[in-house]
């Protein structure tokens, strides 16, 4: 097989599930404020594989950092597999994330940075804020509902836009970080974090 097609694909399939993603899940201009997750290293060390809605995937978390006003980061790599060859990888995204604690649940504000050999575009940015419900070697990994977010965004709720062009409504979240802590804080996260993005089980 030609190489340079090989790799146009992977960045294709990569590129689809970028547009995959931000149709299914709402994006925030700003991450959630809260107490930061300190132990992230022994949270998330190790390889996690499991399934996405769409296949199996790799997840590997491989940074940790902070920044001069003490907010910790995240670092990792998503490599998704082919559905019926898992050995064989179909692109891989690159992404930092900021994990905080509000009312004991644990949530990742994560931003893509890279999509293969591709830099994620300026208009593509944005954080996607996941629920982590965290086992000792088991991660559910729970998006916002689109559906239920648009309806707090019309209703003053939270702050942002609604797109109704497509067939499922495409929110943008304005609302800061601390505005984002202070409605979680009182929020049915059942309800609101009721869309499954990704199984995951720690292998090593």
């Amino acid at each position: 097989m030609n190489l340079s097609l090989l790799g146009a694909g992977k960045i294709a399939l990569s590129i689809l599930f970028v547009l995959s993603l931000s149709a299914c899940f709402p994006t925030s201009q700003h991450p959630i404020e809260g107490n930061p997750m300190y132990n992230l290293d022994g949270t998330f060390s190790g390889i996690w594989k499991g399934e996405l809605s769409d296949g199996p995937v790799t997840i590997l978390f491989i940074q940790q950092s902070q920044d001069d006003t003490g907010t910790f980061h995240i670092g990792g790599l998503l490599v998704r597999h082919h559905e019926e060859r898992p050995s064989l990888n179909e692109g891989w995204l690159e992404f930092e994330g900021e994990v905080v604690i509000i009312r004991d649940e644990t949530f990742l504000s994560a931003q893509l940075n890279q999509m293969g050999d591709a830099p994620v575009a300026a208009e593509e940015k944005g954080y996607y804020l996941f629920r982590l419900v965290l086992e000792e070697n088991s991660m559910s990994v729970l998006g916002l509902n689109a559906l239920v977010t648009a309806e707090l965004v019309n209703r003053g709720a939270l702050e942002g836009t609604v797109n109704r062009s497509q067939t499922a409504p495409s929110v943008r979240l304005t609302s800061n970080g601390a505005a984002l802590r202070e409605f979680l804080n009182t929020a049915n996260l059942e309800e609101l974090f009721s869309s499954a993005f990704a199984q995951l089980i720690r292998t090593q």
